[in-house]
């Protein structure tokens, strides 16, 4: 497995920005649910979901844009390259000056559209205007963090994360402790953070692609309807899929809010605190191998490109497995002490409900760019569309006719998410890359089996663990994690791989000993 530099920065960067991330929501979850109350904790998630749905109109032009920049600039197309750089940007003003009124207008009447608390409805509305704030910038300013995309250097973009992250650590913290808590001092922290990574990728893409430019013409903007009509034609199926997410998973938060209440949605919020973080931990992985995917693709190497693909598959199985087993076996006594006001029994069902699929699609989530990669994005769209559809509709069924409640809420998007991936993701990215169907399923059993041995291990040395605070709780995940990936080491690795791997270590604790 032999990982280039930029691949093995980047996700150790973008890891160490994860960790500082995690470190405030576990704080800060409390915190809030503490001293404002769980519905305010609930409006922190819900207010990033209503930026998602926002995206949604963005996603069709912006979605493929990434993909046909690297192309033209690998072959040296500069010219076409910057076309599609200036189309997108000047596409992104309009979208953006179409979306600020009916922005202003929810967080105007937003008590009357949702549940939201009257004694902390003028809080939940700066929070929101915030983060529509930070999305409104993001979106309007140039395409700034595709130049480490076309160079294969996400390494550099996640730089900035780890001391934006520590800022807005600081931030949220000195603001919470001298000021009277408020929600929206996460809104504000969060402006922080995108200030200074839209500052760092303006640099980055300035430095590593200084081929690419806005530019006037004449005093008139550089951009072509041909061009902006091509990336939508592409980007318009990932918009759809990206519907389909919604409401596969997005919705979850404004159902609990509508049909049960705010209260509800506080609770699952929580609950999908661990659950985000794995799918974060995911992106991470996968986002570091897309770049070289793309690069290799564009070059015609499609050995190349399965081997990307293979070495990405264990790589996310060999990490994605041990934090799931991890989340099952130890996320009850996690709970008892992140939130003890709160029910760790309901926490602990609702968690493994939302993170059940990671069994079966750890081994397989680099599949999700191969779909982009090929530009074959129509026909998942349509599958994305038709699962979202399927699962908003069963979910809305059993919460009015059933008692299941919540538990609806948090588990059918996930069953139909499964069931989607099974018969549809595996066996057609296979197929588009000219390969027999059956070429990834026996990454899923390796997957399931990588699970099944884990969770089975943490609940033979559960009893015997140290418990009762976070220290105990610490000790034990770390027994556990290390249990884990020496389960895997053996199980998914082969022999020149594991060798590999002890060189690497040998080699980084002989660098430490002569340093010292």
């Amino acid at each position: 497995m032999n990982y280039s530099n930029s691949q093995r920065a980047g996700v150790i960067l973008y890891l160490t920005a994860l960790i500082f991330g995690a470190y405030i929501g576990f704080v800060l979850s409390p915190y809030i649910v503490r001293n404002i109350g769980v519905e305010a904790n609930g409006f922190v998630t819900l207010a990033s979901n209503f930026v998602t749905y926002a995206s949604l109109i963005v996603t069709a032009l912006n979605s493929m844009a990434a993909r046909y920049i690297t192309i033209s600039y690998v072959q040296k197309d500069f010219k076409r390259a910057n076309l599609y750089y200036n189309s997108v940007f000047w596409g992104n003003l309009l979208i953006v000056a179409v979306l600020v009124l009916p922005a202003l207008f929810f967080i105007v009447k937003m008590e009357t559209i949702i549940d939201v608390p009257p004694d902390i409805a003028i809080d939940v509305k700066i929070l929101f205007a915030f983060v529509f704030f930070n999305f409104f910038i993001s979106t309007g300013l140039p395409n700034w963090d595709c130049g480490t995309y076309v160079t294969n250097r996400l390494d550099r973009s996640y730089i900035p994360n780890v001391f934006a992250s520590v800022i807005r650590c600081a931030c949220i913290f000195l603001m919470m402790s001298l000021l009277t808590p408020k929600v929206w001092y996460v809104g504000f922290a969060a402006t922080i953070l995108t200030v200074i990574t839209l500052i760092v990728n303006c640099y980055n893409t300035h430095t590593l692609t200084p081929e690419l430019r806005i530019r006037l013409s004449g005093g008139k903007p550089i951009y072509s309807l041909k061009a902006i009509w091509e990336l939508v034609g592409s980007g318009i199926w990932n918009s759809i899929s990206s519907v389909g997410n919604m409401l596969l998973s997005g919705l979850d938060l404004i159902i609990a809010n509508m049909a049960l209440g705010a209260t509800a949605m506080g609770v699952l919020s929580l609950s999908k605190t661990l659950p985000h973080l794995m799918q974060q931990l995911s992106s991470s992985i996968c986002n570091a191998f897309a770049p070289e995917l793309t690069i290799n693709y564009a070059k015609g190497d499609m050995k190349a490109v399965l081997k990307d693909i293979k070495r990405a598959m264990k790589l996310t199985s060999v990490i994605m497995t041990v934090p799931f087993a991890g989340i099952v076996v130890l996320c009850d006594r996690f709970y008892q002490l992140w939130v003890p006001s709160q029910d760790a029994a309901l926490l602990q069902a609702l968690t493994i409900l939302s993170i059940l699929g990671y069994m079966f699609t750890s081994g397989t989530q680099i599949l999700y760019n191969v779909f982009s990669t090929v530009n074959k994005v129509k026909e998942n769209a349509i599958a994305m569309l038709l699962s979202g559809v399927v699962s908003t509709a069963l979910t809305l069924l059993l919460v009015h006719y059933t008692q299941l409640g919540i538990y609806a809420v948090a588990g059918v998007s996930v069953f139909v998410c499964l069931v989607r991936n099974m018969v549809f993701t595996v066996p057609m990215t296979a197929k588009y890359l000219g390969y027999h169907f059956f070429q990834f399923y026996p990454q899923v059993g390796r997957t399931i089996l990588s699970s099944g041995l884990l969770i089975g291990a943490g609940f033979v040395v559960k009893p015997f663990l140290p418990q009762g605070s976070w220290g105990s709780f610490i000790i034990s995940t770390v027994i556990v994690g290390i249990l884990g990936l020496l389960i895997n080491v053996f199980l998914l690795l082969n022999r020149s791989e594991r060798a590999f791997l002890s060189k690497i270590v040998l080699r980084k604790l002989n660098i430490r000993k002569k340093t010292r």
